[in-house]
């Protein structure tokens, strides 16, 4: 329970923090003091789990650097992914006017190419090595990103799909073979906490990557839109803005609607043209992440996914070598 509460508590804080940041100022007390408040629970989670006889989270395993590595590789894939989705749901839907339904539909490259590049990414691992295919999936998705950083009002549906292609790709050339790192680095009586600890940090990177991307991108939507706005607006449809993109449409279909054209289309303008500076930005943000998690993953995991018999524990009847040899022998026999 104690585990429990303090991982809660500063993933909580943390994440409160961080989207609540670009209104308070990133460097505000109140920012600073929330952000480090969870930071510092966190932390003391880490000590109470190292000190537990029976832990939530088994600090040791991350002494391992194969499954570090691996758990920092699925943690910031899932990181730049869910910011991507963040973001890219929110161009498709005020830049270009898709409909909700018509966004999702849009979305299923990204998740075809996952499910591809996953089957093709355990292939490869076995090949060439988990450290290739982790890190070269991580500079895909890297390169990905910085490309759709460059996405403007007119890019066409075609362009974003080949982004989307290059991304989805190189997430699933990076889960698939992480995962079997992280689940290769632990005894078979701790299947069951790996299983755990992976699930663990898809859903702390896909957190963070929702709360620090978005917020990113609001700051750069903010500042951005603060200088460009028209002088002249309704004080309603001004603040509409101010809050997002979405209010910013919407406040410019209500001042069309009142007959108020050139407003409307200088707030529409102004507003487009904001988001998507955020949208760059966000997406380069994500992108410096994933080629620091390529570089991580280079440096630490193995060359080539290790052996079952090199990390399981011993069994009743011998060491894993010496089991396999007894049931070839076996096998030989009948």
């Amino acid at each position: 329970m104690r585990g429990l509460a303090l991982s809660t508590a500063g993933m909580a804080i943390l994440i409160l923090g961080v989207i609540e940041a670009p209104d308070w100022g990133w460097t505000s007390p109140a920012a600073l003091a929330t952000i480090s408040g969870g930071v510092a629970l966190l932390l003391v989670f880490l000590a109470a789990e190292r000190g537990s006889d029976h832990p939530l989270l088994d600090v040791a395993l991350f002494r391992n650097p194969r499954f570090t590595a691996a758990s920092v590789a699925v943690a910031i894939s899932f990181f730049a992914l869910q910011g991507f989705i963040f973001l890219i749901t929110q161009y498709f839907q005020f830049i270009k006017d898709f409909s909700p339904l018509s966004t999702g539909v849009r979305l299923l490259p990204v998740a075809g190419c996952v499910a591809v590049a996953s089957v093709l990414g355990t292939r490869l691992a076995v090949r060439v090595g988990n450290k290739v295919i982790v890190a070269a999936g991580l500079v895909l998705f890297a390169a990905g990103l910085a490309w759709t950083s460059t996405a403007a009002q007119s890019t066409s549906y075609g362009i974003i799909v080949a982004e989307m292609v290059l991304l989805g790709t190189g997430m699933g050339l990076t889960s698939a073979p992480a995962t079997e790192a992280i689940m290769g680095a632990v005894p078979r009586d701790k299947a069951g906490v790996g299983s755990a600890v992976n699930d663990a940090t898809r859903l702390f990177g896909g957190t963070l990557g929702v709360a620090v991307i978005g917020s990113v991108a609001a700051s750069l939507y903010a500042s951005r839109l603060a200088a460009t706005l028209p002088a002249g607006l309704p004080p309603a449809a001004a603040s509409a803005a101010r809050g997002s993109v979405g209010g910013a449409v919407i406040a410019s279909h209500a001042l069309g609607r009142l007959g108020l054209t050139a407003a409307a289309d200088d707030l529409a303008s102004v507003a487009t043209r904001a988001f998507l500076h955020s949208l760059s930005g966000g997406c380069l943000v994500a992108a410096g992440v994933a080629v620091a998690g390529a570089l991580v993953a280079a440096l630490l995991l193995p060359a080539r996914p290790r052996r079952q018999d090199e990390i399981a524990g011993p069994g009743p009847d011998g060491p894993p070598a010496a089991v396999a040899g007894k049931e070839q022998q076996r096998t030989n026999a009948k």
